[in-house]
C-alpha cells in the first residue's frame, strides 16, 4: 500500500462507483475509510435507487492545495489548507 507518511486528519476524497451506475461515481469526503463506509451506507440507505448496486470501485485522492474545487450553492470554493473557502477569498491571497 503507502509506504509514505500522510497526515492523519486531513480531508481525503474516496469514490465509489456503483455497478450500473459507473458514470456517475459516489464521492464521499471523510478522514479515513470507516468514515466514508459509514457516510456512503448512510447515503445508500436513504437513495433507494441505490440499494442492492453492489460496490464495483474504490478510490482515494487527496485534496490539492488551491487546485481543488467543487460548488456549494452555486459559489464555488477552493482548497485551502484544511478546509474550503470561496474561490475569491483564495484569489484575493495573491498565492503563487
Amino acid at each position: 500500500m503507502f509506504n509514505y507518511p500522510v497526515e492523519k486528519n486531513i480531508i481525503r476524497f474516496y469514490k465509489y462507483k456503483l455497478l450500473g451506475k459507473e458514470d456517475d461515481p459516489i464521492v464521499i469526503e471523510a478522514i479515513n475509510r470507516k468514515e466514508a463506509r459509514i457516510l456512503l451506507r448512510d447515503l445508500i440507505l436513504h437513495n433507494p435507487a441505490l440499494q442492492n448496486l453492489p460496490i464495483i470501485d474504490e478510490s482515494l485522492s487527496l485534496p490539492i492545495f488551491g487546485e481543488t474545487k467543487k460548488m456549494i450553492n452555486d459559489i464555488e470554493y477552493v482548497w485551502f489548507a484544511q478546509g474550503w473557502i470561496p474561490i475569491w477569498e483564495f484569489e484575493k491571497l495573491n498565492i503563487d
